[in-house]
């Protein structure tokens, strides 16, 4: 049984191992790392590797296996396996299962849905090999790096506004996770990892296939976008651009400053903003990547542009009069909170009032926590009144009433039934980052 003293315990060891590898890499930048592969068959590597796979849940793999099946068959039976394929080198990543995963301004993008034993792997292996090159990683970038999320991005871009900025370049990388060039890539990871049995497994993960209709394609190209360990490969990738836009200096030759979250990116412009944007598009070519000319853009603050779920604009400020830098829940982020709590909820479902709130409260937490550093005084009001009227008409159509309920179910009753309520001081905040909401 894995208890929560051992929970724990491993925690802390997986911890210390992460910091001597950073240390390490962070005091040699060109230094090289011979044996990491027996530190990803650790059993406390892998007690931690599926503790956070439990915890991101996720649907199951091409096996069928779900993460509840997994719990009642036994945790420690299915980490003594892998500990025991991983030490013996015979353990083989099964192909992912291919789902088009619909984006918020249209069009779908591909997630591949690996099975459980092979995300606790791959998080084992992110483990292991993320700290070597979180050393190296530019601080302009923000996206799923420990200890940095959307709002540290947010922040540092509404203060980068006021440095006379008076637009940006918002970037678009065209198909970037499925563009990945893989040799390129293993190059890069190559530089710092120099154990062959570790990156023969890396080299496995970028190679697992897709599972399809008419059986399973190969990847050629590209990384599997929704694996554990994506994320990582794209940081890994994109830091190129992150170092040279600095170490040539372009920050200050174009006036142009950058600020990326995995593969969304930004140039705040003081400058003429043409040279900046062919600057970027020059480096993503010798990157093998594209630029999709028709959403790269060049916005004017005034006009206000998106970022990450975030509305930037510059406005006067009604009480000061002076030219303020307002951030906003975007309006598609909005639409997609309203457009989530639809389709987990209906006013006929056949359950009890306590499990509709339950449904509702952590999509509602997720979110608000995600905006609640923003001007977001206005889109709060508005996503209470939708969850209010949801709730209203989902109590007159469980007691067999007329009409939107509203004199028989006031607000008063409704937070007394524990319908949450989203203001300053009075929501139970998540303490991490929601950074699947926008």
């Amino acid at each position: 049984m894995f208890d929560c003293r051992k929970a724990k315990n491993d925690r802390v060891k997986v911890r210390q191992l992460q910091r001597v590898l950073y240390r390490k890499s962070k005091q040699d930048k060109g230094g090289r790392f011979y044996s990491l592969y027996d530190k990803v068959h650790r059993k406390d590597v892998l007690w931690e590797a599926w503790r956070q796979v439990k915890a991101n849940r996720g649907a199951p793999g091409i096996d069928g296996t779900a993460i509840e099946e997994v719990i009642a068959q036994g945790e420690e039976a299915l980490i003594n396996k892998l500990q025991k394929q991983i030490c013996e080198g015979s353990y083989q990543f099964s192909p992912v299962r291919l789902v088009e995963i619909p984006k918020p301004k249209g069009g779908t993008r591909p997630l591949g849905i690996a099975t459980v034993a092979d995300r606790i792997v791959q998080t084992a292996m992110k483990l292991v090999i993320e700290p070597i090159f979180e050393a190296e990683f530019h601080d302009c970038s923000y996206g799923y790096r420990p200890k940095r999320n959307a709002e540290q991005a947010s922040l540092a871009i509404r203060e980068d506004l006021y440095q006379q900025a008076w637009g940006v370049v918002e970037v678009d990388l065209k198909a970037y996770f499925t563009s990945i060039p893989h040799e390129k890539l293993l190059k890069l990871i190559g530089r710092r990892i120099v154990d062959g049995s570790m990156l023969k497994l890396i080299k496995q993960t970028l190679k697992v296939g897709v599972m399809k209709a008419g059986g399973v394609e190969p990847t050629e190209v590209g990384v599997p976008q929704g694996s554990p360990i994506a994320p990582l490969y794209s940081n890994i990738y994109l830091n190129v651009i992150d170092q040279a836009w600095h170490t040539k200096g372009y920050p200050e030759k174009f006036g142009a400053t950058l600020h990326r979250y995995c593969d969304d990116a930004i140039l705040v412009c003081r400058k003429d903003a043409k040279p900046a944007l062919e600057a970027f598009a020059e480096m993503a070519e010798e990157l093998d990547l594209t630029l999709n000319r028709e959403k790269t853009r060049i916005t004017k603050l005034t006009d206000g542009f998106d970022f990450i779920g975030f509305n930037f604009v510059k406005r006067k400020s009604p009480k000061s009069g002076k030219n303020t830098i307002y951030v906003f829940p975007a309006k598609h982020t909005q639409q997609a909170i309203r457009n989530r709590l639809k389709f987990v909820t209906s006013r006929r479902a056949p359950i009890k009032p306590k499990d509709f709130l339950a449904l509702i409260k952590p999509i509602v937490l997720g979110w608000v926590n995600y905006f609640r550093h923003t001007n977001a005084n206005e889109a709060f009001r508005r996503l209470q009144r939708f969850i209010k009227t949801r709730f209203r008409r989902y109590l007159t159509h469980r007691s067999k009433g007329r009409g939107f309920g509203w004199q028989r179910y006031p607000n008063s009753k409704l937070y007394a039934m524990g319908m949450v309520y989203i203001g300053s001081g009075l929501i139970e905040y998540a303490g991490r980052p929601a950074h699947d909401s926008r």
